[in-house]
Order: structure tokens, then C-alpha cells, then sequence
């Protein structure tokens, strides 16, 4: 805000001396705030110093390593545009805002995990783990890390309050506070030798193109080059020669490769037809005119081929090899034969099912059909 309060103060000063009499130069410029071969050397070196803490922040805030790296790859891309725009004493600011407002950190991943020592981080929301990694992660005092979330100081002391650990009785707990920020340390100071040469070639990544950005100058528009002054007693130059078009490259005929390959297709189609025209004559030759021996390896066909008959034994039959108890115990329903009373119920299951399955009135007056039926034969018997 402060800038751009700066920023409206220089125009309306710019607006009165305008309106009370004062003319600009056109070649007048506003100086820029940081020169151009100045930030890709102090762009590398404030890079270096804080792209540690940022990772560990990124991975502890969403909870998984992959997500953290491309959360703060995306902040240093936007960073290399607010550096060369901002002064050096907002980078800090700059940087660490860009990297709270990285989508990757909005909320925790789905697949997010946290070392046993720093099991506290996943039981608080987004809003408190970002205030207490800023603290002990970042390093940021209150006021800092309250402008790079956007909150006032109320706000951000509240959200540290609620990250704060707790103890037994549900006080903020000092020992376990100590533990956390000793725990975070930890995991700054083990970052593997691999990690540590990916942020490098980041680093190198994003400094070199501010180097070319810095490289290339800028067209000045506001004064145009002078046209050139003709000489004393030198005739005048001619109109200039036209400029002889380049020659064009030889370009490379599209059609050859095509002709090739169609050549390469006929070939293997000649072939193919002039093997199958070979099997179809082979096999549609007749058997009295077959082959020659040896021709395509075929053997000719003999009209008379014996044949040998041998009659079976009269005296092997089954009934001589197995008895009789054999054959009941090979006897395909062999369980119903060894129980009668299932076999019997076996018989009856079609009737039975749909007595099963009538109604309860039909039911009822089959039944007292069969006790009538019942009772009939017993008097007829008498």
C-alpha cells in the first residue's frame, strides 16, 4: 500500500505541474527501482536463502513432498516477475505472500502425511498450520507473517493461539511448543543431497532468464534516431539496391518416403499372391495326378491301400470281470440306492413342490381329501 501511495503521490504532483505551466521533456523517464544487472546476482543470492525454509514449508503445510515442490516452483515463478518490478527490501514480503497464495497450499493434500514427530500439524486446519509454520519454519516475526497471509495482527495471533500444542489440562504447552520447533529444525537440517541440487537447478533456472531479460534492451520510442546528414561536395547516394531475396532452403521432397514404402508393399504383395497361387494349385490338383515325390515335398497318392482288420476277443466281457457288488457300488445313484427313503421322496419331489407351493386353502382341502380317501379304504376293508 505504501507504494502504491508513492506511486499516486508522484502523479498528482506530475498532474499540477502540468496544470500550472511546466513542460516535460519526451526522453524524460521514470528510473526503474531495481537495474536490470542488478537483479539476476541479487535475485540468485536472496533465492539461496530462503528456498530451504519454503520447501519444508510447502511439504509440512500440504502434508506430501511432490505437492510442496510444485507449490513453491510456482511461487519462484511468479516471484522472478515481482523482483525485477519491487525493491529488494519487499522481496522478503513478496515471496513468502506468493508462496502462502500457491493453490498446492490452500488445503491439505488428500494423501497427506507428517512424520511421527510433527503428528500435531495434521489435527489443525489450514488456516492455524500456516500460521505455525510460519513462525517455526519461515522464521517470520508476527507482524511479517501476518502481512504474508493477508490478516491483521489480531487475526494471526488467534491462529497461532489455536495451533499452539496443548497440554493435559488444555494449556498452551511450552515443552511441546520447544519439541515442534525443535522437530521442524530437524527437518530443515536433513534435506537430502538430491532435493538440495533440484532447488539449485531451479535456482539457476529462474536467474537465468532474469539475466536474459535483463540482457535485452528495451526499444526507446521516445527518441527516434536521427536521419543522416549529407556530406559536402559528395554526390548523392543512390536509391538502394533491392535487397535480394534469400535462397530458400532445398526442401526435402514429401513424395519419397511415400514411393518407398508403396514400392516395399507391391513387393511384399507380389509375394504373397504368387505363394498362395502355388498352395491353390497344389491343393486343387487331382489325387490320381498328385504330385511327384519330392515335388513341394508331396507324396503321391496309391489308389489300393490295405487295410488291417484284428477281430476283439469273444470272451472279455464286463460281466466276467465285475460282480455283482462292484456294480453296485459304482453305480451312478449310489446314494440314493443306499437310502430308500430318500429315493422315495426323490420320486415324490415334483408333487411335493407343488403342494409346496399351492395356497393355504388348497392345502387344506387336499389334506382333508386324503383323510376322506383314508377313511374310505378303512371301511371298505371292514
Amino acid at each position: 500500500m505504501d507504494n502504491v501511495k508513492s506511486f499516486l503521490d508522484e502523479a498528482n504532483q506530475d498532474c499540477g505541474a502540468y496544470h500550472a505551466g511546466h513542460t516535460f521533456s519526451p526522453q524524460q523517464t521514470i528510473p526503474a527501482l531495481n537495474l536490470p544487472a542488478d537483479v539476476p546476482a541479487a535475485l540468485s543470492a536472496f533465492l539461496r536463502g530462503v528456498e530451504r525454509r519454503g520447501v519444508i514449508l510447502a511439504e509440512l503445510q500440504c502434508g506430501r513432498r511432490e505437492t510442496g515442490e510444485i507449490a513453491l516452483a510456482a511461487a519462484l515463478r511468479a516471484f522472478r516477475q515481482y523482483a525485477s518490478e519491487q525493491p529488494m527490501a519487499q522481496w522478503p514480503r513478496g515471496f513468502w505472500s506468493l508462496l502462502v497464495a500457491a493453490p498446492p497450499l490452500r488445503q491439505a493434500h488428500p494423501e497427506a502425511r507428517w512424520p511421527q514427530e510433527l503428528d500435531w500439524l495434521a489435527d489443525l486446519s489450514d488456516v492455524d498450520r500456516m500460521a505455525l509454520l510460519l513462525r517455526l519454519a519461515a522464521g517470520l516475526d508476527e507482524d511479517e507473517a501476518a502481512a504474508a497471509m493477508d490478516l491483521d495482527q489480531a487475526g494471526y495471533r488467534a491462529a497461532l493461539t489455536r495451533a499452539c500444542p496443548r497440554d493435559a489440562q488444555g494449556q498452551p504447552d511450552p515443552q511441546g511448543w520447544r519439541a515442534l520447533a525443535e522437530a521442524v529444525q530437524q527437518h530443515l537440517r536433513a534435506l537430502s543431497p538430491e532435493r538440495l541440487a533440484h532447488l539449485s537447478r531451479l535456482r539457476e533456472t529462474l536467474v537465468l532468464g532474469a539475466e536474459r531479460r535483463a540482457v535485452v534492451p528495451e526499444p526507446d520510442l521516445a527518441a527516434p534516431a536521427p536521419a543522416p546528414q549529407p556530406v559536402p561536395n559528395q554526390p548523392a547516394a543512390g536509391p538502394p539496391a533491392a535487397a535480394r531475396p534469400a535462397p530458400r532452403a532445398r526442401q526435402a521432397l514429401p513424395w519419397k518416403p511415400a514411393l518407398v514404402a508403396l514400392l516395399l508393399l507391391g513387393a511384399l504383395a507380389a509375394l504373397a499372391a504368387w505363394w498362395w497361387h502355388g498352395q491353390q494349385a497344389r491343393l486343387s490338383a487331382p489325387a490320381t495326378t498328385a504330385a511327384k515325390v519330392g515335388e513341394f515335398g508331396a507324396q503321391a497318392l496309391q489308389a489300393d491301400v490295405p487295410v488291417q482288420v484284428e477281430a476283439l476277443p469273444g470272451g472279455d466281457r464286463a460281466g466276467q470281470r465285475f460282480d455283482a457288488a462292484q456294480g453296485v457300488l459304482t453305480h451312478p445313484d449310489f446314494d440314493l440306492l443306499m437310502d430308500p427313503q430318500g429315493l422315495a421322496l426323490a420320486r415324490r419331489a415334483g408333487f411335493l413342490s407343488w403342494y409346496a407351493a399351492a395356497p393355504q386353502q388348497r392345502q387344506r382341502d387336499a389334506a382333508q381329501a386324503m383323510t376322506a380317501a383314508a377313511q374310505e379304504t378303512g371301511d371298505v376293508a371292514r
